[in-house]
């Protein structure tokens, strides 16, 4: 009888493990935009940083990592297929063991939209020191710079799918050039 508990108690500790463990993405390399699943979207995130970053955690629908090989030195983007709904940013890691914290603040919370491109704004990240780290922390609506992106990156994609501001606050941008382009279409 005591087998058997055991065996059951590291059953549900192992399932325990592999649901909890956040999703890994990473940033599309090719311009081709596939079906996606029902209740994905895209996500379109800029980031601008002074020192290549360690990883990105966010809380949502499903729990996602953004990891190194996407958060190097510079300015950056990242496309990638995501679940659709609300996402907060949660922790940033400027390393393995040192990390800034974003708890349920709302400038860090942005939608993703099934079926289009959610724009979620430009994560700013300037950070100084090393064992005592300080940083400033940003997220910026560049929505003229994501879709110049776009256009040079991935205009099969941005072709096939509407684009959205899906960051915080209201923006209509993107809503305004669709307008300008049915116009040109009359």
């Amino acid at each position: 009888m005591e087998q058997k508990t055991s065996s059951l108690l590291y059953c549900i500790l192992v399932l325990s493990l592999i649901t909890s463990c956040a999703q890994k993405i990473t940033s599309l390399s090719i311009d081709k935009d596939k079906k996606l699943l029902v209740g994905k979207g895209y996500l379109l995130l800029g980031i601008d940083t002074n020192k290549d970053l360690y990883k990105i955690t966010f809380s949502g629908p499903t729990s996602v990592v953004l990891t190194s090989q996407d958060l190097a030195k510079g300015n950056n983007y990242i496309l990638s297929e995501l679940e659709a709904g609300e996402y907060s940013i949660r922790k940033l890691f400027n390393s393995k063991y040192s990390y800034f914290s974003f708890n349920e603040e709302e400038n860090y919370k942005f939608t993703i939209t099934p079926k289009e491109i959610s724009y979620v704004g430009h994560l700013e990240i300037v950070s100084i020191g090393y064992w005592y780290p300080q940083a400033f922390l940003q997220l910026t609506n560049r929505s003229s710079e994501a879709i110049l992106f776009m256009k040079k990156t991935f205009p099969n994609i941005l072709s096939n799918r509407s684009i959205n501001y899906g960051g915080p606050g209201e923006d209509d941008f993107f809503s305004f050039l669709a307008l300008l382009k049915g116009q040109k279409n009359d």
